[in-house]
């Protein structure tokens, strides 16, 4: 799958640099509220990571080439969750990495999917004196909309996970994660 967003954007980028367009180029910043789902299971049904709401922050750029485009983000959430069946709490604090095909429906619409490259460090708990790790997720995907007028962007994306990653601590289990991200942001 991420072959094919790859070679998707290769192709718009290749088609419309043959044709001699200059693409639009834009940079900007943005923030918003970050709501993260946990599926986690282990052998020891006993706890269950429970979904929270965070915050994020990062830059985004746009790179357009009329109605097709590419939208690299660098973006940094944190997140805390409640540990239900313990009196623990898992810290996580992300950066993401969405390389986003761009298509503009309307003027002011933009359909955008792609592959996301997820670096987590700091993401550690502890509950009932027990350290809880989880390792890093290293690819995920990426879908969401995009509502840009004058300068300001209001953006909803569903960033989610290919595979399951492992969760060291109290007992050896996986966990999946996805997360809804709400943001304003603004381009320069």
């Amino acid at each position: 799958m991420k072959r094919l967003f790859l070679l998707l954007a290769a192709l718009c980028i290749t088609s419309y640099a043959s044709a001699g367009v200059v693409p639009e180029f834009k940079f900007g910043l943005k923030a918003g509220l970050d709501y993260q789902a946990n599926d986690f299971s282990s052998a020891l049904n006993e706890f269950n990571i429970r979904s929270n709401t965070g915050w994020c922050v990062g830059a985004m750029a746009d790179l357009n080439w009329g109605k097709w485009g590419v939208h690299p983000e660098v973006v940094y959430s944190r997140n805390s969750f409640a540990v239900s069946g313990t009196d623990g709490r898992l810290k996580t604090n992300q950066v993401e990495v969405p390389l986003l095909l761009n298509y503009k429906v309307l003027g002011l619409l933009s359909l955008q999917i792609g592959p996301r490259f997820c670096v987590m460090d700091d993401a550690e708990g502890v509950s009932n004196q027990v350290e809880w790790h989880i390792k890093t997720p290293t690819v995920g995907y990426a879908i969401g909309v995009e509502a840009t007028v004058w300068k300001l962007a209001l953006s909803a994306r569903y960033n989610g996970a290919f595979n399951r990653t492992e969760v060291l601590g109290f007992t050896t289990g996986k966990n999946k994660q996805s997360n809804l991200q709400l943001s304003v942001g603004y381009y320069f």
